[in-house]
């Protein structure tokens, strides 16, 4: 009985076992988590200061969520939250920009102090000053 054993293990083709340097490249590397993306936090805050305070707000939202997502193994939720900081971050910039230059258009083409003198005209609660 043994040798019939003996013989069919021999007949198998052996394969020879994995090396053991590749065995833990495989291992470490399905414990390793993606990079942290960035979060967006400080051009969030900036943004939110110089530019357009609820947009940036949006932004700072989703900023602050990137680190907590990313540390509790949500990565992928982690990547969606840095994303959308990045874009309302990015919208909150623009609309600042295009407000800035608006303003200088009016102050060089003369138009600033009538729309100014328009604008408190309308709000004027009834008073004549």
């Amino acid at each position: 009985m043994e040798d019939h054993n003996e013989r069919s293990l021999q007949d198998q083709p052996s394969m020879p076992p994995p090396a053991p340097q590749q065995q833990y490249q495989e291992q470490s590397a399905e414990r390793l988590p993606p990079m942290k993306p960035g979060n967006w936090l400080w051009q969030s805050i900036v943004a939110t200061i110089l530019c357009c305070l609820p947009l940036g707000i949006v932004g700072i939202v989703y900023a602050a969520k990137v680190d907590s997502l990313y540390f509790n193994g949500q990565y992928d939720a982690s990547l969606r939250a840095a994303k959308k900081a990045k874009m309302w971050t990015a919208i909150a910039f623009t609309i600042g920009i295009l407000y800035l230059i608006l303003w200088i258009i009016m102050f060089s083409t003369g138009n600033m102090p009538a729309y100014m003198e328009n604008i408190i005209e309308e709000s004027a609660s009834g008073y004549n000053f």
